[in-house]
C-alpha cells in the first residue's frame, strides 16, 4: 500500500490511527522544500479584489486582535509594526496553478472533502492566538520557523474570549509543543486546540478538509424534500390517550414527533447522496467571479470534434468542485452545487469528467462513444467546469 510521507505508516494506517483521532508531527514531509510563492507575491494576492484575505494584528491601532479584511492596501502594510501580525490568503491553490501539485500527496482523501490551501505569512511573534478549528488540517511549514503548541484532546465546548473578532480560547492548556522548520508538517484533527507563533519571518501552508455540519445537512434534506414534494406527512396521534392536562406536551407527543422526523429522513434516503453531493460542490462565494470567467457558449458534439481535431485540449477548472456517485440505480455527477443525472451504463466515465486535469483528443474519442456523456461534457464546458486551453 502507498506510504504516508516518511512516517513508516501506509496511507490506510494513517487514516486508521490518526485521521480525526489525534495529532501527528511529520518531520521533513517535504524534503528540501522551497515555497512556490514569496511573501511579496502573497501580499500582492492579498491586495487583489475578489481574493479572500485577512490581516490580523495582536495589538492593532484600533483594538487588540484587530482583523482587517481584504482587499488589503499599501497603506495597510505601511502602518504595520515589525512584529506581531499575520497575513492570511485563502484558496491560493486555485489562484496559483503551481500549488496544485502540492496537493497530490493528499488525494487518498476524497477531493470533495478538501476545502482549500491557505497561506499565511507572519514576522516574528505573528500569531492568530490559541484556537480550535472544526475541520482537519495539515500545517506545512513553508518558510522560516514556527512554534506550535497543541492540546491533548478535542474540545467541543471551548470558552472563547468575549468581544473579539477572532475565536480565541479563554483557556489553553497545551500538552505537546514543537518548532517546525521548512518541510515539516503537523496534522491536526477537528477541535484540537492549537497555537502557532512565528519565531522569525515565516510562511505556513494550511491544507484544510471541511465537513458539513448537522445543520448544513438538515437544511439540505429539507430543501430536497420540498424540491421533490416529499415529507408531506403530518403529525398524527391515533394512539392518543385521555389527557389529564390539556396544555401538556407529553413524552408520547415528543416520541411521535421524533418518529415523524425519522420517517422523513428515511423517505429521502435515496436522495441523501444528492444532498451531500450538491452541498460539498457548492462554489464558495469568494470564488464565484473566478468560476464565471471560464463559462462558454453551449457547444455540440460536432463542435467538440472539430476543436479536438485541431489539437486543442480541455482543462478542468480549479474554481469548480466536482463529485460523483453510483448508488443502486442512480448515477449522478455534481458540479458547483448542481446535479446531473446519467444512465447507469455511463458510470465508467465519471472519474474522467471529474478528476482528470486534462481531456485530450484520445480521451474524447472514448467519451463520445456514450452520447449522454458527450452531451454532458458540452454542458459542463458551457457552465465553466471545463475550458479550452
Amino acid at each position: 500500500m502507498a506510504a504516508f510521507f516518511n512516517t513508516g505508516l501506509t496511507q490506510q494506517q494513517f487514516l486508521d490511527e490518526y485521521w480525526q483521532k489525534k495529532p501527528l508531527l511529520i518531520r521533513q514531509a517535504f524534503t528540501d522544500f522551497e515555497s512556490p510563492i514569496s511573501p511579496e507575491e502573497l501580499a500582492g494576492l492579498a491586495c487583489e479584489d475578489d481574493i479572500e484575505s485577512r490581516l490580523i494584528e495582536e495589538r492593532g491601532p484600533d483594538s487588540a486582535w484587530q482583523v482587517t479584511n481584504g482587499p488589503l492596501s499599501e497603506q495597510d502594510f505601511a502602518r504595520l509594526p515589525e512584529t506581531d501580525w499575520t497575513m492570511l490568503v485563502q484558496d491560493v491553490d486555485k489562484h496559483i496553478p503551481e500549488f496544485q501539485a502540492l496537493l497530490d500527496p493528499f488525494r487518498f482523501i476524497p477531493n470533495w472533502r478538501r476545502d482549500d490551501l491557505m497561506v499565511s505569512y507572519a514576522p516574528q511573534g505573528g500569531t492568530v492566538g490559541p484556537h480550535t478549528d472544526g475541520y482537519d488540517v495539515f500545517l506545512l511549514q513553508a518558510m522560516g520557523s514556527r512554534h506550535w503548541q497543541v492540546g491533548g484532546k478535542a474540545i467541543h465546548d471551548a470558552k472563547i474570549v468575549e468581544d473579539l473578532s477572532l475565536q480565541i480560547l479563554a483557556e489553553f492548556d497545551p500538552e505537546q509543543e514543537w518548532d517546525l522548520q521548512p518541510g515539516d508538517m503537523l496534522y491536526l484533527p477537528p477541535h484540537f486546540a492549537h497555537h502557532g507563533v512565528a519565531l522569525n519571518d515565516c510562511m505556513t501552508f494550511s491544507i484544510g478538509f471541511r465537513a458539513p455540519s448537522r445543520t448544513d445537512l438538515l437544511d439540505g434534506v429539507i430543501n430536497t424534500l420540498l424540491e421533490h414534494e416529499l415529507g408531506k406527512a403530518r403529525y398524527s396521534d391515533a394512539d392518543l390517550l385521555v389527557s389529564a392536562d390539556s396544555s401538556e406536551i407529553d413524552e408520547a407527543a415528543v416520541q411521535r414527533l421524533t418518529k415523524l422526523l425519522h420517517d422523513a429522513i428515511d423517505e429521502s434516503t435515496p436522495l441523501l447522496a444528492q444532498v451531500l453531493g450538491k452541498f460539498v460542490t457548492e462554489t464558495k462565494q469568494s470564488l464565484v467571479s473566478f468560476a464565471a470567467e471560464t463559462e462558454d457558449e453551449l457547444s455540440n458534439v460536432d463542435a467538440l470534434d472539430q476543436q479536438f481535431s485541431q489539437g486543442q485540449q480541455l482543462q478542468r477548472s480549479v474554481y469548480h468542485r466536482f463529485a460523483w456517485t453510483k448508488i443502486a440505480d442512480k448515477t449522478q455527477l455534481f458540479m458547483a452545487g448542481e446535479v446531473y443525472e446519467l444512465p447507469v451504463s455511463s458510470g465508467g466515465y465519471l472519474a474522467m469528467l471529474t478528476e482528470n486535469q486534462i481531456i485530450g483528443e484520445q480521451d474524447w474519442q472514448q467519451l463520445k462513444q456514450d452520447p449522454a456523456v458527450a452531451n454532458l461534457l458540452c454542458q459542463l464546458i458551457a457552465e465553466g467546469g471545463w475550458f479550452w486551453q
